[in-house]
Parts: structure tokens; C-alpha cells; sequence
């Protein structure tokens, strides 16, 4: 996979995240999701989404993935 067609996909699973995210904001609800090249979620209490954040986490650093790692900051930059 190319540098161009890599970057192309980030940016457009990060789209998809954004959009999850004000979709959630409508509804006040608390979310995690994962697609291929980006993740994002938005908890206020509820312990399935902390359970399944926790457990990306895991993944995230087995993969030597930085899991804290803020795409908001880097959209730019993409």
C-alpha cells in the first residue's frame, strides 16, 4: 500500500469517526468505535464502552500503537 492510498484511508476512517461522534452528541449517548485506521470514543459512565476501550488498549500497545495517541491534533497535517 502506497503512502497516498495509506493516508487517504486514515483520513476517511477518521471522517467516519467524526461523523459516529456527532451522530452520538445527537443522541447524548457514550460510544467506542474502530475501524481500520482510526478510533474514537466519547464515555460518561457506561462500563461496556470503558470494557471495550480497555480491551483496544490492550491491543493498541501489543501492536506497538501509541493508544493515547490524539488524531484531532494531526488532521491537519494529513
Amino acid at each position: 500500500m502506497n503512502h497516498e492510498h495509506f493516508t487517504e484511508k486514515i483520513q476517511k476512517a477518521r471522517e467516519f469517526c467524526q461523523e459516529v461522534k456527532i451522530l452520538a452528541e445527537k443522541y447524548h449517548l457514550p460510544f467506542f468505535i474502530v475501524t481500520d485506521g482510526a478510533s474514537c470514543t466519547n464515555n460518561f459512565g457506561c462500563p461496556a464502552v470503558k470494557n471495550a476501550r480497555d480491551a483496544h488498549i490492550v491491543w493498541e500497545k501489543k501492536h506497538n500503537l501509541d493508544p493515547f495517541e490524539s488524531w484531532d491534533e494531526k488532521k491537519s497535517k494529513l
